[in-house]
């Protein structure tokens, strides 16, 4: 067991903790003005808008964006941070009262946004001169932000819960605080800026293999896919489905799952042969980071 004087400073106990198996230390999140900085290079550079926002619910169609943080990075070809060109949070009044586990979550109060506004054409100005904009669980996001701003519809998104494959990185979860905390760090508040600098923080970590999450999330994101679907699925085999991984899109009411290209002729044998020999051919429709998520 580490002993520690009750004397000690913060550098020694980080130090005579460093090697106990049993402790782990967290370290704040830093300001954006403090946040590292990858040396910049000659070659090319990507602006990419990381986004967050906070809303009185999670109906797009009746509730509101409250809280809205937008971080722009510049990046380079190997998926390093080697700027920060602007950063910026504004408040929303939602002209309808703030649901008291909102308030809860988020700190934020009806006195805190009456009378507050976004400047929705600086706003997307600023998120259309991007090349890709991420925010984590980019579908809820994504919903927001195009309601609000219908002029974005149909940019390039990239999603940092789903287009990363945490598990295979050693991460357990998927949860912005849960996977700070696996890399060592802490961040108090829940407020968009707060999960922007979160954010900011995991894309940067460097993997096992050299590369930034940042950089394999890039990848992936912008590889296009298939969006294979259970055309005519019978009911009873929805749990063969959900077991091979596909989702159920409510909306359009049929089994879904997203695939490489490459792997359409061997899902389509797999469905023949497990889900239905006869019917419909499945629906297969090509996606980029421009439809997905949505």
């Amino acid at each position: 067991m580490t002993h520690i004087p009750s004397t000690s400073s913060a550098e020694e106990v980080t130090s005579a903790c460093a090697d106990d198996p049993d402790i782990r230390i967290l370290r704040r999140v830093s300001s954006l003005d403090d946040f590292p900085l990858s040396p910049r290079g000659d070659g090319p550079i990507r602006r990419i808008a990381i986004l967050d926002t906070e809303t009185t619910g999670t109906d797009v169609m009746n509730d509101e964006i409250i809280d809205i943080a937008v971080v722009v990075i510049e990046v380079d070809e190997a998926g390093e941070i080697v700027g920060i060109a602007s950063a910026g949070q504004a408040l929303r009044d939602p002209h309808m009262p703030i649901p008291a586990h909102i308030t809860q979550l988020t700190g934020i109060t009806d006195e805190e946004v009456r009378g507050k506004t976004i400047d929705l054409d600086r706003l997307e100005r600023l998120l259309a001169g991007v090349d890709v904009r991420i925010a984590h669980s980019a579908s809820f996001d994504i919903a927001f932000v195009e309601n609000l701003l219908p002029g974005l519809a149909g940019e390039a998104w990239a999603c940092s819960m789903r287009d990363f494959d945490w598990p295979a990185a050693g991460f357990d979860g998927a949860k912005l605080g849960y996977l700070l905390a696996q890399i060592g760090r802490f961040n108090t508040a829940h407020r968009a800026m707060a999960d922007v600098v979160t954010l900011l923080h995991l894309l940067a970590h460097r993997l096992s293999h050299g590369s930034t999450v940042l950089g394999a999330l890039l990848a992936n994101a912008e590889r296009p896919t298939i969006r294979f679907e259970a055309t005519a699925a019978p009911f009873d085999r929805r749990g063969q489905l959900k077991a091979r991984g596909y989702r159920w899109d409510a909306r359009n009411r049929v089994w879904w799952i997203e695939i490489a290209e490459d792997d359409c002729a061997e899902e389509e044998s797999w469905f023949r042969r497990e889900i239905a020999a006869h019917g419909p051919v499945p629906r297969m429709m090509p996606i980029t980071w421009h439809q997905r998520h949505r």
